[in-house]
């Protein structure tokens, strides 16, 4: 019996990866007259405000319902800011309405953009309409309370640990700033006494945001909001750009990735600094593929950008170490190009070590700049784990360790939760570095494009990744909104995104189960009632028109 025969065939590596995408759908908008253009501009201008108008009552009701800090709360001084701190479950529930109506303009906006099945599946709005809508969406949610988290008045409390010199990863902020410090005192319980795990980028930028603020909580918030507002633009220009290279309608690459609810709501709403890694990831990642272009017709301007790209992605890893990931990826797009270029070859294994060179000595470089530029040292290489303390639901690993814990304890064999945790997570990320490696040689071999082996690799690590947040996906979509086509594909991430957009309380603390049924039966019910109101109010409208142009 040959063995060998009887085990799984895996394929050629990226063979059924590429089937996401689909280089006969259109990339251009549908052909229409302007009549119906006109039409559905106005249709789609309908959808954008009615988003914006939810995105107001999620920034109105978060004054009273987000993650509000525990002393010197700046947001009860807001006009009704002190009514709605009050009525906590109302204003939790009005949040929840106004996620609602977002996600439900969201969603309707898929046939306009392209992402709809169907022959005709042509973007019937432009690019800087998305942008437009983008920009409606965010700004009510500018000057409101953190919403959905509270691990913004950790970035606050690490970025004034630094401001101060003190090292951010010898101990948490309560130790270092003192247990009365009106910082340290908002500070999640989790990473109260924790060192920091983030990197010298996000820390660098927290503290020279408590510079400039003055460890003004109210000032910090809308500072590192705006931080994080700047990065999801950069990253919707890169993604614009990796869209067009990769032969996907520009309107839905931008409606799938920046204008997803997770976006809006958890990088804007939350200030997740993932909205600094993505806008560097992502612009480094298209600078690298640029700079491979121009090798052979401008050499020193093309081998300019691709060590500026790999600064960017270092820099994209220092905020969270799953940004290297994509320096692999424009390595071996290098790599492929070194081998395959029409004059001055390179050998196979010679090609890799250039590219691995460059890359790595760029890396250490910047990591060595940004280290001594922001004073942290390099404290960040091994402080970064403290959150696989975490026992996230969403993490398919995780489970499956307090599964097999449960069940040796329900057999008598004692409780070996945190050992089986350590097998599964260790497991988990081996076979998610396989994978990895996997559509690293692909992308070599030229089977999957550059952009879509990050975007599939990276979703296989969050799916093995030891915790996982409602938005991590976020880190594989934004990639894969540029490359993955199908219609399958959207699909599933607009029922995924949707979903989960309701599944975390905008106070971003766990409630006692009356309460959060309270909050979801007032929002179901109100969110009902609204849609009503306004179906009511569409068709006394419409018989009003047709009654007007009857008498014309």
């Amino acid at each position: 019996m040959n063995v060998a025969s009887e085990l799984p065939r895996f394929g050629r590596p990226g063979s059924r990866s590429t089937l996401l995408h689909d280089p006969a759908s259109p990339a251009h908008s549908a052909p229409t007259s302007a009549a119906v253009r006109a039409r559905e501009r106005g249709r789609f201008a309908a959808l954008r405000w009615a988003g914006a108008a939810g995105a107001f009552l999620i920034g109105f009701a978060g004054i009273g319902g987000g993650a509000l800090p525990v002393v010197e709360n700046p947001w009860q001084n807001f006009p009704f800011g002190a009514e709605m701190g009050r009525m906590m479950l109302a204003s939790n529930a009005l949040v929840l309405i106004g996620v609602g109506v977002l996600v439900a303009a969201w969603l309707a906006m898929a046939p306009f953009v392209g992402a709809s099945p169907g022959a005709a599946r042509g973007a019937r709005v432009s690019n800087p309409e998305m942008l437009r809508t983008f920009i409606a969406w965010v700004v009510p949610l500018i000057a409101t309370a953190p919403l959905f988290t509270q691990d913004i008045y950790s970035y606050l409390a690490n970025g004034s640990i630094v401001r101060q010199g003190l090292d951010p990863y010898s101990s948490g902020p309560v130790e270092l700033l003192g247990v009365e410090h009106h910082l340290a005192r908002s500070v999640p319980f989790i990473w109260a006494h924790s060192p920091s795990p983030y990197g010298p980028v996000a820390l660098g930028t927290a503290a020279v945001i408590s510079h400039i603020t003055g460890d003004s909580i109210f000032w910090g918030v809308l500072a590192h909001r705006a931080v994080s507002v700047a990065g999801i633009l950069a990253a919707a220009w890169a993604v614009l750009a990796l869209a067009k290279r990769c032969g996907v309608t520009g309107p839905a690459a931008l409606w799938l990735g920046i204008l997803n609810p997770l976006t809006v709501l958890h990088m804007v709403g939350g200030i997740h600094n993932e909205a600094i890694m993505m806008g560097l990831l992502l612009v480094g990642l298209e600078v690298g593929l640029r700079g491979i272009d121009r090798l052979e017709s401008n050499r020193r301007s093309g081998w300019a950008l691709l060590a500026a790209s790999a600064a960017l992605i270092s820099c994209a890893g220092m905020v969270k170490v799953i940004g290297f990931l994509a320096l692999g990826f424009t390595g071996m797009a290098l790599a492929r190009h070194l081998r395959t270029r029409p004059q001055r070859q390179r050998s196979g294994p010679r090609a890799i070590a250039t590219s691995a060179a460059l890359h790595a000595t760029m890396l250490a470089a910047t990591a060595i700049a940004v280290s001594l530029a922001s004073g942290i040292g390099l404290g960040w290489v091994t402080g970064q784990g403290g959150a696989a303390q975490i026992r996230s639901w969403l993490s398919l690993t995780t489970d499956i360790g307090v599964a097999g814990g449960f069940l040796g304890m329900n057999l008598g064999l004692g409780d070996h939760t945190d050992a089986m945790l350590s097998v599964t997570r260790w497991a988990g990320l081996t076979v998610a570095a396989a994978f990895a490696l996997r559509m690293l040689w692909a992308t070599y071999r030229g089977t999957i494009h550059p952009v879509g082996g990050l975007g599939v690799s990276t979703f296989v690590l969050v799916v093995l990744f030891p915790v996982v947040h409602p938005w991590y996906p976020l880190w594989a979509v934004l990639p894969l909104a540029a490359w993955a086509n199908r219609f399958t594909f959207r699909a599933s991430v607009a029922g995924y995104s949707a979903l989960v957009s309701f599944l975390v309380l905008p106070r971003g603390l766990r409630l006692q189960a009356g309460a959060v049924a309270t909050i979801y039966g007032s929002a179901v019910v109100g969110f009902i009632l609204l849609a009503a109101c306004v179906a009511l109010a569409l068709r006394v409208w419409r018989r009003r028109r047709s009654t007007l142009i009857t008498h014309e």
